[in-house]
């Protein structure tokens, strides 16, 4: 169900009888309790206002069109598609409007498509009540410049994907580590020692910051060199 609401908001009275603005918040998540209890969240900071929300990507679009207010809150995962899309249109339509992306998620591809589609924030649903109260302020002061837990980190990883270049034996090798083969086993299916084989694999483990095979399998499938096994 989605409600709608004027982008005017009633000022509160602060304890020392300061008028404060009220900053207006559109909240989009189709889970019906998790909305809700976002929304009760959010009303905790009493200058904070949920004026509109909506249930899906649909209903989101529809919004993107009409409301106006000072902050999008989105969460990633709509059960009739991306929020990351409701972003877009939000940040298409609304340059000034602060969005901040909630998710379940923690990985790369999550934040930096919520940078890529123009977010000004993303954090974790796991956050406290205090941490998605400062982000939804600091994305309507600063709707431009993106936040997240972990960005550089991921930056750097994404950046990584430029410089490792791996040998076609590399990959061979790695492919093979991927799918569980021991040494002596990669040995024997690509007609090599086992010492150069270990070879290889140290040389791996540089390009890839790892230090065991697993890490190595991770990084490499953080980096797309592989493809996640299914």
């Amino acid at each position: 169900m989605t409600t709608h609401a004027s982008h005017a908001a009633t000022p509160y009275v602060n304890q020392a009888g300061a008028r404060v603005p009220t900053t207006t918040v559109i909240l989009i998540d189709d889970h019906d309790l998790v909305r809700q209890g976002i929304a009760s969240l959010i009303s905790l900071d009493r200058s904070l206002q949920v004026v509109a929300q909506a249930a899906s990507l649909a209903e989101g679009m529809a919004l993107a069109r009409v409301a106006v207010a000072d902050v999008l809150v989105v969460d990633v995962s709509l059960g009739d598609g991306s929020g990351l899309d409701l972003v877009a249109e939000f940040r298409r339509r609304h340059p000034s409007m602060g969005i901040v992306v909630l998710t379940m998620h923690q990985d790369d591809d999550t934040l930096l498509g919520a940078l890529d589609a123009g977010a000004s924030a993303l954090i974790h649903k796991s956050r406290s009540a205090e941490d998605v109260i400062a982000v939804v302020h600091q994305a309507a002061a600063a709707p431009d410049r993106f936040s997240a837990v972990g960005l550089a980190d991921a930056i750097r990883r994404r950046s990584s994907v430029a410089t490792v270049r791996l040998t076609a034996r590399e990959n061979e090798v790695l492919r093979e580590l991927a799918g569980g083969a021991s040494v002596a086993q990669v040995a024997k299916a690509l007609y090599m020692s086992e010492s150069t084989v270990k070879t290889h694999i140290a040389k791996l483990y540089d390009k890839l910051g790892a230090n065991n095979r697993a890490s190595a399998v991770m990084a490499a499938i953080r980096l797309g060199l592989i493809d996640a096994p299914r």
